[in-house]
C-alpha cells in the first residue's frame, strides 16, 4: 500500500493576473479563481482524500474548502502558517517591468537567479522556506492514506525540487505550477516518487 502526498496550488487571484509577486499580501480569489477552485474540486471528485491542509492564506484557504465541500463526506480543512507563501520581501505587489524600471532593479537581478541569489532585506531565504516546508511535510508523512496540501506556487515547487529530488533550491524556478493543478508523490517502503506534477488531478 502507498500513500499519497497532493500539493494543490491555490486558484488565480487579481495579482496573479496581473503578474505581481503574490506572497504574504491576503489577496483573494478573483472571479477566475473562484471558477477554478470549483473545477478543481471537481476534478478532485474521484480521489480519495482523507485529509486536507492549506496556508491560512485567503487564496488557498478558500480553494481548500471548495474542495472539502465537494466530498461525499464532511472533510475539515486544517491551516498550517508553514504551507504560506515564500515572502517577496521589497518585490511584494509589483510586476517584473515594474521592478526593473525602478530602484529596485539591482537587488531584483541580483535575487532572481539560478544561481547563488542575494536576498534583500525583508526576503526569505530559500534555505528558511525549505526548513518550515520539509517540517510541516516530515512531520505528516507518515499519515496513511491521501494527503491534499493547498498551497501557494513557489513553496510548492521549492518542495518538489528539493525536499523530493534533493536539487538546488533555486532551481525550483525552472518549474511551474498552474494555478489549481497539482503535484502528485506517492511514498511507500522507504522511497518518495513524483508520480505527476502540474495536472488537474492524479490519474
Amino acid at each position: 500500500m502507498r500513500d499519497r502526498l497532493i500539493l494543490m496550488r491555490h486558484g488565480q487571484t487579481a495579482w496573479n493576473a496581473e503578474g505581481r509577486f503574490t506572497t504574504r499580501s491576503d489577496v483573494p480569489l478573483d472571479k477566475t479563481g473562484l471558477a477554478q477552485a470549483q473545477a478543481g474540486a471537481q476534478a478532485l471528485a474521484a480521489t480519495e482524500i482523507d485529509r486536507i491542509y492549506c496556508s491560512p492564506l485567503l487564496r488557498a484557504r478558500s480553494t481548500a474548502e471548495a474542495v472539502a465541500a465537494a466530498r461525499p463526506r464532511p472533510l475539515a480543512v486544517v491551516p498550517d502558517p508553514r504551507l504560506t507563501e515564500i515572502d517577496s520581501g521589497p518585490f511584494e505587489g509589483l510586476t517584473v517591468p515594474e521592478i526593473e524600471a525602478g530602484p529596485l532593479a539591482q537587488a531584483f537581478a541580483a535575487w532572481h537567479t539560478d544561481g547563488n541569489p542575494v536576498f534583500p532585506e525583508g526576503a526569505e531565504t530559500f534555505d528558511h522556506a525549505l526548513r518550515r516546508i520539509a517540517g510541516f511535510l516530515n512531520e505528516h508523512q507518515d499519515e496513511p492514506g491521501t494527503t491534499l496540501v493547498v498551497t501557494h506556487g513557489s513553496l510548492a515547487r521549492l518542495a518538489v525540487t528539493t525536499w523530493l529530488l534533493g536539487a538546488e533550491p533555486g532551481r525550483h524556478r525552472r518549474l511551474w505550477l498552474d494555478n489549481c493543478r497539482v503535484a502528485v508523490v506517492d511514498s511507500g517502503r522507504g522511497a518518495r516518487q513524483l508520480v505527476a506534477f502540474n495536472v488537474a488531478a492524479p490519474t
